[in-house]
């Protein structure tokens, strides 16, 4: 059972005990990503991010790779669009240790000068190497276009030219707003006490005044369907990706919908890896996934494909999108799907990371602990007649963003792209 408490100074605490595992899991999750930014800020967070490991009060750099070491070497941290978050992973008796190490980096980084330009360049050198990786290239390519004009488009690393600009003074003073009490969650899972875990956060954050939790706070994203293409003669292949129009991570019926996305193209027996690669032999890789938002989502139909089969392997998307429509979903069909998606689901939660991360966003999202047995019975509950709904609401590639990176090629069977 997960348990959450508020301290007066606005941080949400929460945790579950765990007293199999001999370690624990504690993050810091802050409610706020690079959808929280502007062109002149982006990158921003993770600029911060990376500074957040370049001293702090109480640790300089050294010091705070030493005790990460010393700990069981899991310190870490990532960026995302929405939230920003610090974890650890040590064993149990080391709870007190880690929190003050945590928490000093969180709070009271220092951002030291010279630090600070070299971290720059080195996430410059980072970007230029996201560059060079076509995964990378062709999603945030997709992302900047489907979501033009909107923060949640914008990469999450920022732009060479303009994260040069960012001034330390200026990245300071966004880190003292952002990173308060009560735009942060705290969270464990273990073999810990939660009260232990109060009590320590209760002390370390008793010199800030009572403020209330904040929530998230983002410009509303909308999808815009464009079809595109951009060159890349370096490339062999071509990068070939249909975006659809798609569900929230609030939406009450996100757990049914996947299973619809599951038997469209999540797995080896899904209709688009059975047509496309087994039966027609277009592709090796080719897959669906969601990628969804607090207010929006996006489904994404993803190939890398010879450019000589653009047109055919179009068409038979097309063709199981249309077959899956008009026929619906077979039986056993359902019941694959459910057994995959509880699998995964269940096969996820194995470790105490992994826990404190599933609590973490069901408590950012919905404010309240969601079981693993009430998600396995939503998707037991779900019928033909519900994805079949699904299928036929959703995927609507009339009104699907297509984005082709790579070599130039033929006009594919849908209609003409942009070059860009």
């Amino acid at each position: 059972m997960v348990q959450k408490t508020v301290l007066p100074c606005g941080l949400t605490v929460i945790s579950e005990k765990f007293p199999e595992f001999p370690s624990f899991a504690l993050s810091y999750t802050l409610k706020s990503g690079s959808r929280a930014e502007t062109m002149a800020t982006n990158g921003i967070h993770h600029l911060i991010e990376h500074m957040l490991f370049k001293g702090s009060a109480h640790y300089d750099m050294k010091q705070i790779a030493d005790m990460a070491d010393r700990l069981g070497g899991r310190l870490n941290a990532f960026t995302g669009k929405e939230i920003t978050q610090y974890y650890i992973k040590s064993i149990d008796e080391k709870l007190s240790v880690s929190f003050q190490l945590l928490s000093d980096i969180i709070v009271n980084s220092t951002f030291p000068e010279d630090e600070f330009l070299k971290e720059k360049n080195v996430i410059i050198q980072e970007i230029r190497e996201s560059e060079d990786n076509p995964d990378s290239n062709a999603f945030e390519t997709l992302y900047e276009k489907i979501f033009n004009d909107n923060p949640l488009g914008y990469p999450i690393g920022g732009k060479k030219k303009q994260l040069a600009r960012l001034e330390r003074n200026q990245v300071l003073g966004f880190y003292r707003e952002k990173y308060v009490p009560g735009n942060l969650l705290l969270s464990a899972a273990g073999n810990i006490e939660h009260r232990e875990l109060v009590e320590l956060a209760a002390d370390f954050f008793s010199r800030f005044p009572a403020r209330p939790a904040l929530d998230f706070e983002f410009a509303r994203a909308n999808f815009q369907p464009r079809h595109f293409f951009k060159k890349n003669v370096s490339l062999s292949q071509c990068y070939i990706i249909t975006a659809l129009d798609s569900i929230s991570l609030l939406a009450p019926f996100r757990h049914p919908f996947m299973i619809m996305n599951d038997i469209l193209g999540s797995g080896m027996s899904s209709r688009l890896f059975q047509s496309i690669r087994e039966e027609k032999g277009l592709a090796y890789t080719v897959s669906s996934f969601i990628d969804s938002y607090l207010e929006c989502g996006v489904q994404i139909i993803y190939a890398v494909i010879d450019p000589e089969k653009i047109a055919p392997y179009l068409q038979a998307v097309k063709d199981e999108v249309e077959l899956l429509k008009k026929e619906g979903i077979r039986p056993n069909e359902l019941e694959r799907a459910k057994d995959h998606i509880k699998s995964s689901i269940i096969l996820s939660l194995e470790n105490n990371v992994s826990k404190m991360s599933f609590n973490t966003n069901q408590e950012l999202y919905f404010k309240k602990e969601l079981d693993v047995a009430s998600i396995i019975t939503e998707i037991n509950a779900a019928t033909r007649d519900d994805i079949n709904g699904f299928c036929r609401q959703y995927l609507n590639l009339d009104q699907a963003a297509l984005f082709t990176y790579g070599r130039p090629a033929a006009a594919p069977a849908w209609p003409q792209q942009d070059d860009f």
